[in-house]
């Protein structure tokens, strides 16, 4: 009896210790359009697929935990100076602010595109009149002051495929999608060869991981994490598969 009492207590007493051992480790990721985030209901997408990848890489004393948001709370949680991880953001989105942030590696290249039918005759954009769709929340500087000035007209919709839609219905001339986005959509059986790229107004950014002060400890665990994916097999083919490289 004794014995198996002392069997009870060691057991407890491991599970307390693990647990204690163990920190767990929130990744805020808000982007919910593929190749980020493809079905929600099977969890497949970058977004978890990061996570599987880098969870042994990061070593047993962090369990990584996907936290799918929106923007909006992201932006919550950072302006109320809550500890949090962001995947797939970059500094110039911050402003002065991103300097009080830390940065980790960059996973891939990627930038805005604007796309339109292929059906239509290849012209620079934005022409004048011309019907923009775009993402609600989000800012295109250059095409924000035609907006403004009336020289084209903005509609607003909540996700890339949405726009692909209005375009394929003709309710909008061109749409403003991310390139990861683009490349997968196009390669679906029912876009393939209807869309083409009519403008690249913007520079290529880097996706990296924001990381507030809290981190200082598991940043460098993160960053180093993070250089070993680049040379990993099972990313690489994750990333091939949605028509991406890493950096």
């Amino acid at each position: 009896m004794l014995a198996r009492s002392l069997a009870t207590l060691a057991l407890v007493w491991l599970s307390i210790s693990t647990s204690v051992a163990t920190q767990q480790i929130d990744l805020y990721a808000y982007h919910a359009a593929p190749p980020f985030l493809v079905n929600p209901d099977t969890s497949t997408g970058l977004n978890s697929e990061i996570i599987k990848v880098l969870q042994p890489l990061v070593g047993a004393d962090y369990q990584l935990q996907l936290k799918q948001v929106t923007r909006p709370v992201v932006n919550k949680r950072l302006a109320q100076g809550l500890p949090t991880i962001v995947l797939w953001t970059h500094p110039s989105w911050y402003g002065a602010e991103a300097k009080s942030y830390l940065w980790a590696a960059p996973l891939f290249a990627d930038r805005d595109v604007l796309v339109s039918l292929t059906a239509d005759k290849r012209q620079p954009f934005p022409t004048d009149g011309y019907t923009l769709g775009a993402l609600t929340g989000y800012s295109y500087p250059g095409l924000n002051e035609k907006v403004a000035a009336g020289q084209i007209k903005r509609l607003d919709a909540a996700s890339d495929k949405e726009n692909l839609l209005k375009l394929l219905d003709r309710r909008v001339d061109a749409i403003m999608i991310t390139r990861s986005s683009f490349l997968y959509f196009a390669k679906q059986p029912q876009y393939v060869g209807k869309f083409h790229v009519v403008g690249q107004p913007y520079e290529d950014y880097h996706r990296q991981v924001l990381l507030t002060q809290h981190y200082q400890e598991f940043a460098p665990v993160l960053s180093a994490a993070l250089k070993r994916l680049e040379k990993s097999p099972v990313w690489q083919e994750r990333l091939e598969l949605y028509g991406l490289k890493a950096d």
